[in-house]
């Protein structure tokens, strides 16, 4: 259980960079969707070769399209919250997704994970101290926010969704699959900007697609079927603290000393989680 573990540490924490790769690009929502997802299914096709012959049924494919359309969503609006206002509140509405998880795991999974709404609710309570997301300016602070609810609970959908994909065809294919034919929907959305596409955006573009979106991906499937559902939700609490360190070691936003507290109640969650895990 401990390489699943960290394989969800691993994905999360990537996912923390998303900045990195989408503002300097300076797209459109709707083209850096349909280009990250396009890459995502690309660049996920040697490693579903590679995996043992899943299991094709009309539920099987009923998740697919479930997962295509929730995941395409949770990254619109998203990618939307990050444009429209800053990374803490964006991040900090998307991570209500835990406390979702976590609530609706026994329901949903039929397992219990011993500790993991407190630390959830702890989590997301650090969050808030690390964020301090009153601090942030007005303007635009309430559609960004909306939006990351949005995503937030389309994040918790898919937590659910890909887990159960993950056992049936395996984490890469599931993530090829998905990811096509949410790059089929979003291709005519972005039709017409696709020529304020530059040569600099495109790279910024594939390059996280093919290391956040398909490798961090698979990464995540694989060990979510690990650790479990309501567990991982927890452990993704490391995107959030990686967001913030980006925010402001490269963006220039604000990050109090405050914020040691609040990572510390971070990591406390995420190290009880693991611990009562074993």
């Amino acid at each position: 259980m401990s390489a699943g573990f960290a394989m969800v540490v691993l994905a999360a924490a990537s996912w923390g960079t998303w900045s990195l790769f989408l503002r300097p690009a300076h797209m459109p929502v709707s083209v850096s969707t349909a280009v990250i997802f396009a890459v995502m299914a690309i660049a996920s096709i040697p490693m579903a070769l590679r995996e043992p012959r899943g299991r094709w049924d009309r539920t099987t494919w009923l998740l697919i399209a479930a997962n295509a359309a929730a995941d395409g969503i949770n990254c619109a609006t998203f990618f939307g919250a990050i444009a429209r206002t800053t990374v803490a509140i964006a991040v900090l509405t998307h991570y209500v997704t835990p406390v979702l998880v976590a609530l609706l795991a026994p329901r949903i999974d039929r397992v219990a994970s011993p500790g993991a709404k407190p630390a959830a609710l702890v989590a997301l309570a650090g969050l808030v101290i690390v964020l301090e997301p009153w601090r942030a300016p007005a303007d635009g602070a309430l559609v960004g926010a909306a939006l990351g609810l949005t995503s937030a609970g389309c994040y918790a959908a898919n937590v659910f969704l890909v887990r159960r994909l993950a056992v049936r065809i395996g984490g890469a294919r599931a993530l090829a699959l998905h990811a096509a034919m949410v790059a089929v929907v979003a291709l005519p959305l972005a039709g017409p900007h696709i020529a304020e596409l530059t040569t600099l955006a495109l790279s910024y573009l594939v390059a996280g697609g093919v290391l956040i979106g398909a490798l961090a991906g698979v990464l995540f499937a694989r060990g979510l079927v690990q650790v479990g559902s309501a567990r991982a939700a927890v452990l993704t609490f490391a995107e959030p603290i990686v967001a913030v360190t980006v925010g402001a070691l490269v963006w220039d936003e604000p990050l109090r000393p405050l914020a040691a507290v609040g990572g510390a109640l971070i990591l406390g969650a995420g190290i009880h989680v693991a611990q009562k895990a074993r």
